[in-house]
């Protein structure tokens, strides 16, 4: 099991980047407080996140495990019925399901918070400069069975015509201590489609090979000797 310092959960999310001059916001966030939204700042190296912030390290705890909390799904108020319940809640568990598949390769999953743990809550949400809310949360939990990832469905959950984001907060599970933050617009790739995307087979190869672009991040900054391969869209 491989274990990593403080810094390390954040770093490695920037791929090892540097990062230049601050950049301003100027779409709506879903998770981030202001003051963090605030000190974000692009990532600048092959696969890094598109804004990334870093806390100063309070202290040398290591972690080996990650509390994954429920995934959330948050839409503009005049838009939040545009896409059914039952397609919302699938898209929420299966997004949840490939990456807590992919972290659980390299970390222990754990349900609460406990010494080692870092806390990381995902979110996703179309970009927009108007106000959102919380439309969805995810309702499965790690070590769900293959079956579990909904796979045959035809149409897709995502907004035509729409880009989406998204935001992650690390923390510390037991302090609350806040790690870092990340923003990814295009599910980490240079771009997408929305209307190129028509089926959940083309959506969840969007959430797979983002889980694993996560893990790949992880896996580079720890400097481990095989990291596997990412997808070719995210290359």
């Amino acid at each position: 099991m491989y274990r990593c310092v403080v810094v390390t959960m954040l770093m490695a999310l920037t791929a090892g980047c540097a990062v230049g001059p601050a950049k301003e916001p100027t779409m709506s966030s879903a998770i981030l407080p202001a003051e963090i939204r605030d000190d974000l700042q692009p990532g600048r190296a092959d696969f890094a996140p598109d804004l990334v912030y870093i806390a100063q390290p309070a202290s040398e705890v290591r972690y080996d495990k990650i509390l994954l909390d429920p995934l959330l799904y948050f839409a503009p108020l005049e838009q939040m019925r545009l896409v059914s319940p039952g397609d919302r809640q699938i898209l929420m568990n299966n997004f949840y399901l490939l990456l807590s598949r992919e972290l659980e390769k390299d970390f222990t999953l754990v349900r609460f918070p406990e010494p080692g743990a870092a806390r990381v809550q995902f979110a996703v949400l179309p970009v927009t400069a108007d106000a959102v809310a919380l439309d969805t949360v995810s309702t499965v939990t790690p070590g769900s069975g293959d079956d579990a990832v909904v796979r045959d469905l035809l149409a897709s959950p995502l907004l035509k015509g729409r880009e989406f984001i998204v935001e992650a907060e690390w923390t510390d599970s037991q302090s609350g201590a806040v790690l870092g933050a990340t923003v990814d617009r295009h599910f980490g790739r240079k771009a997408i489609d929305p209307d190129a995307l028509t089926s959940w087979t083309d959506v969840n190869e969007l959430l797979q090979d983002y889980a694993v672009l996560i893990r790949y991040r992880l896996c580079q900054y720890r400097g481990a000797a095989d990291c596997g391969t990412l997808p070719a869209v995210l290359r």
